[in-house]
């Protein structure tokens, strides 16, 4: 069985505000993030994308080299980099708004990523600004389709829902629901699904969600974590408290975390060979606890640090 993962999507720029009103250019992307969680756990991750050569892209790739991630699928182009303008309030919490037109990220093909179905990994990963930007996000889609209709890799969507992105609500909506039928595990904000329905209306769409055997975790920030499975809330984890720096990447980190945590338990791909629903149906209530507990401990880690600087296994003593 496969142990492979592979997370597609953006690799950007963050320019991040500063207290004296200036600009400081982070290496980011949610995506990119999760594989970065990811590697540093020791998981075997692939991150297939778009990046630029300019000099930003550059940079983008300097990040990525270091770091223990299967990089041989990445597209080299001259469109420029994406960049995403992160303004931060008060608490450390940051906003979006973003340059993407004609950028580097938004351009990958079915061609681009057939090679992933062929080799079946144990999971992938899609979501985030890559998921909702045509012409790549249709790919992505499709592959995703054809992976869960084949039956042995765990389909893993993660939101990240961009308000400063400009799309409209009910547009986005509608993909949304589009995309997630074709995902085993859901991962969305408490503030990503409330921008498309309802602050109200929280519980009531995970719950939904999980029906058709999907799991559905909802990270809540300080509140912690909760897990929804065929259409219940199962279980709720706190979030440990921390002395908060900023959250950018805070939820990719705890994404790959518990990627790493279920991989852990055998609960990714076909598992005994009945399919990904089946696998992720063999969990506990407190596995899965203990799955989520060490995603929002990773997620807290990465609170505590500037940027997206998830800790590594040995950091964790694992």
């Amino acid at each position: 069985m496969s142990q492979h993962i592979v997370v597609v999507g953006e690799a950007l720029i963050d320019l991040i505000q500063q207290p004296d009103g200036s600009y400081q250019a982070k290496t980011g992307g949610a995506p990119a993030n999760v594989c970065i969680a990811l590697a540093r756990l020791g998981t075997d991750v692939t991150f297939v994308a778009r990046m630029s050569v300019d000099a930003f892209g550059v940079k983008l790739h300097d990040w990525l080299a270091p770091e223990s991630i299967n990089l041989a699928h990445l597209i080299r182009t001259s469109d420029p980099t994406t960049l995403a303008i992160a303004t931060l309030d008060d608490h450390g919490k940051a906003s979006y708004s973003f340059y993407i037109t004609g950028t580097a990220d938004w351009g990958l093909t079915d061609l681009d990523l057939a090679d992933i179905v062929t080799k079946s990994p144990a999971a992938f990963v899609m979501g985030s600004v890559a998921l909702a930007i045509e012409p790549g996000a249709q790919a992505i889609e499709h592959t995703a389709t054809r992976l869960h209709e084949q039956g042995t890799t765990t389909v893993v969507i993660d939101l990240n829902i961009r308000p400063g992105l400009g799309f409209d609500r009910d547009a986005e909506r509608e993909r949304v629901e589009r995309q997630i039928t074709v995902a085993h595990i859901v991962k969305a904000s408490d503030e990503d699904i409330a921008w498309l329905y309802s602050p109200d209306l929280v519980d009531a769409t995970a719950a939904l969600w999980s029906r058709e055997g999907r799991a559905v975790i909802v990270t809540r920030g300080s509140a912690g974590a909760s897990l929804y499975l065929d259409g219940n809330r199962v279980t709720d984890v706190p979030a440990p408290v921390i002395e908060l720096v900023d959250t950018v990447g805070a939820g990719d980190s705890f994404l790959g975390a518990t990627l790493f945590g279920l991989q852990e338990r055998g609960a990714l791909g076909a598992g005994t060979g009945d399919g990904p629903v089946s696998a992720l149906r063999s969990l506990t209530t407190d596995e899965w606890t203990a799955v989520l507990s060490l995603a929002a401990h990773v997620g807290a880690i990465t609170c505590s640090r500037a940027g997206c600087n998830p800790p590594t296994r040995s950091e964790l003593e694992l």
